[in-house]
């Protein structure tokens, strides 16, 4: 016969009984959300019965919460990562919210963020009139927006563990809805480049916390339909805010391009106060922020983002033949690589976390949204000027032939969502989406030329659009079912910070282009390229229309259409780049183990650890022949707190 019960007084671990819940706080991960991944080796299970390393064996090939090792993209088998890297076995805690009211709260404010990225764009010519910019301040009231929105990007992630959500979104948007305010009463053009600087910060916190928090209330298989629903707002916001901001400066005021912002930020941080619900975060102390963020990377991020959204916007105004804008081009380009060593060495909390680098899979989905977006944004603000400067209409037209890109683009993405949640098939839709965006704009370089086909225009921006659509959110959606819990935040702000980079460094590449293409063609017209300027407002693009009917007439939107030409090209390849790169992954499932949420306390120096059985259970300890020697004994029969285990911040209960 064995050794009796007590052996090992508490610290030679017990047998799990077989009907012990999955949910047990055993099985509870104590550092959910607040610690870096690689913290924690992993280490054998408290149990080494015959009977629990079969379990085990049984769970690799059926997940937590998934009884048939299903997919994530609908397949039936053995579990490839078991839907988060390997090792992690994470559980969700998903705090009970009413998703009829805080979704369209979320939407909202995501929508009016993601506006005022691209509703300038058409109302600065009638600002610097206004308020008399030179040439520099006009750069600067578009640059200093997606600046420090871009700037802001990677701090919502480790920050928000730390102070909070709640904290973090509600300050955000007072700040933007307080600096909107600032814009709008702009008296000159250093206010409103101060305050533009201000709204994007507050801009940048709620394009990448509205995303945490839903991943935050939203469980991960449900969380493709959710994301879809924003990705809509954002793709409408994206399209139609250079339109709206015409009919605004046009009708009524440039103004209002701000104090729009005013009553629907108000509807939405009334209702997020109200109905919003979040698990608390467990606060670090001032002196453990400062010995575990990794300060040098983000102040090497903040360098390289300025010095590529500068050097870019430079050469826009200046064409690419000035050196200046080279040189600051290629210091920032140098820092940008850097990003992957410093995440890789780093001791401290990376922005980016280094597993993100380490697995192929959200590595190439990374690099693949950033291409998305780099295109993406751009497109906004390029096919508004082939529409009122190759056709020649007006902002209120243009946005009535441009309308059925911007429903598409929403539709897509919402139906994507539902095909992510509904059917479990997520990365092909990507692909899918990336193939008919880089198809759609490789016909828009071979068809889209002066005189333009109202038809074939029309049916290449529907393919357009159903392709954008498809691929925006489910970039997010793979990376977060790729990554442990405990770094969920901050991989949803690198996808925030990936977006906001490309978009920003992609709308200053194209701008250059198009505006050196427009300056070496239009000098080449006689008579015409002595009084050039490129055109930057409506009244600017009507000049170029009512020029006398002729040749130098034709020549002139000939140049403005293949000027155009390398942006669609262009376009055709970062997509076709993305579409390449993401087809080397591999699936996570969507399904994760659910638990109760649970408020954080202060890391105490021992935890007990206790089994929660069943009243009649039956432990047994194994003989040396693997047979039970002890068959009758319940659990009335054993102390309710089997063992201590030692805790520090090295090790994790498994």
């Amino acid at each position: 016969m064995g050794e009796p019960l007590s052996a090992g007084h508490g610290f030679e671990p017990l047998p799990i009984p077989d009907d012990l819940p999955l949910n047990a706080p055993i099985f509870h991960d104590i550092e959910r959300g607040y610690s870096r991944s690689g913290d924690y080796p992993e280490e054998e299970p408290i149990s080494s019965s015959q009977s629990d390393r079969r379990r085990r064996k049984q769970s690799d090939n059926s997940p937590i919460g998934r009884p048939d090792g299903e997919l994530a993209e609908g397949k039936k088998g053995k579990t490839k990562g078991k839907g988060l890297t390997e090792g992690d076995a994470d559980m969700d805690e998903i705090p009970h919210n009413n998703l009829l009211l805080v979704m369209p709260a979320i939407g909202l404010v995501l929508f009016l963020g993601a506006l005022d990225q691209t509703i300038v764009a058409t109302a600065l010519p009638t600002i610097a009139q206004d308020l008399h910019a030179t040439p520099s301040e006009y750069q600067w009231v578009g640059t200093a927006y997606t600046l420090s929105m871009t700037l802001m990007a990677p701090m919502n992630g480790r920050v928000s563990d730390i102070i909070g959500r709640k904290f973090m979104l509600y300050g955000a948007i007072i700040d933007f809805t307080l600096f909107s305010a600032l814009c709008g009463a702009a008296k000159n053009m250093t206010w409103l480049i101060v305050a533009r600087a201000f709204q994007g910060m507050g801009g940048g916190c709620i394009v990448g916390l509205t995303s945490i928090v839903t991943s935050d209330i939203i469980p991960l298989h449900q969380r493709g339909t959710y994301q879809g629903y924003l990705g809509g707002a954002w793709g409408v916001a994206s399209v139609l805010g250079p339109i709206l901001g015409g009919v605004l400066t046009q009708k009524a005021s440039w103004r209002w391009c701000f104090y729009i912002n005013l009553p629907t930020c108000a509807i939405a941080f009334a209702l997020l106060v109200v109905t919003l619900k979040l698990n608390p975060v467990r606060r670090l102390t001032p002196t453990q922020f400062l010995n575990t963020f990794d300060f040098f990377g983000l102040y090497v991020y903040l360098i390289r983002a300025a010095l590529l959204i500068v050097g870019f916007s430079t050469a826009a105004d200046d064409g690419f033949k000035h050196p200046k804008a080279y040189a600051v081009i290629i210091v920032g380009g140098i820092l940008f690589l850097s990003v992957i060593p410093n995440s890789l060495l780093t001791k401290r909390n990376a922005i980016i976390p280094a597993r993100m680098f380490k697995n192929r899979t959200t590595l190439f989905f990374l690099i693949g949204s950033t291409l998305h977006s780099t295109a993406f944004l751009p497109a906004n603000y390029l096919i508004p000027q082939l529409l009122q400067g190759v056709r020649g209409l007006d902002a209120i037209q243009s946005g009535v032939q441009l309308l059925p890109f911007a429903v598409l683009v929403a539709v897509n993405t919402i139906i994507a969502g539902q095909i992510n949640s509904r059917l479990r098939i997520i990365r092909p839709v990507a692909w899918v989406g990336l193939g008919m965006a880089s198809l759609a704009f490789g016909l828009l370089y071979k068809y889209l030329s002066y005189p333009i086909d109202f038809s074939t225009q029309e049916g290449l921006f529907a393919l357009a659009g159903t392709g954008i659509g498809l691929s925006l959110q489910v970039p997010m959606l793979v990376l977060q079912a790729a990554m442990p819990l405990k770094e969920m935040a901050a991989t949803t702000a690198a996808w925030t910070l990936t977006r906001s980079l490309g978009g920003s460094v992609g709308l200053a590449i194209f701008t250059a282009i198009l505006n050196t293409g427009l300056r070496s063609r239009f000098e080449t017209i006689p008579g015409y390229g002595t009084i050039f300027s490129v055109p930057q407002s409506s009244s600017g693009y009507r000049a170029l229309h009512d020029l006398p009917e002729g040749e130098v007439r034709d020549r002139v939107l000939i140049a403005f259409a293949d000027s155009l030409k390398l942006c669609w090209a262009l376009n055709c390849a970062f997509f076709g780049a993305a579409l390449l790169l993401t087809l080397f992954t591999r699936s996570y499932s969507l399904n994760r183990a659910r638990g109760p949420p649970k408020p954080p306390s202060p890391a105490p120096e021992e935890i007990p650890t206790q089994l929660e059985s069943a009243e009649k259970s039956t432990l047994a300890i194994p003989d040396s022949e693997g047979k039970s020697s002890l068959p009758s004994v319940t659990s009335a029969d054993v102390p309710e707190t089997v063992g201590t285990v030692k805790y520090d911040n090295k090790k994790r209960e498994e």
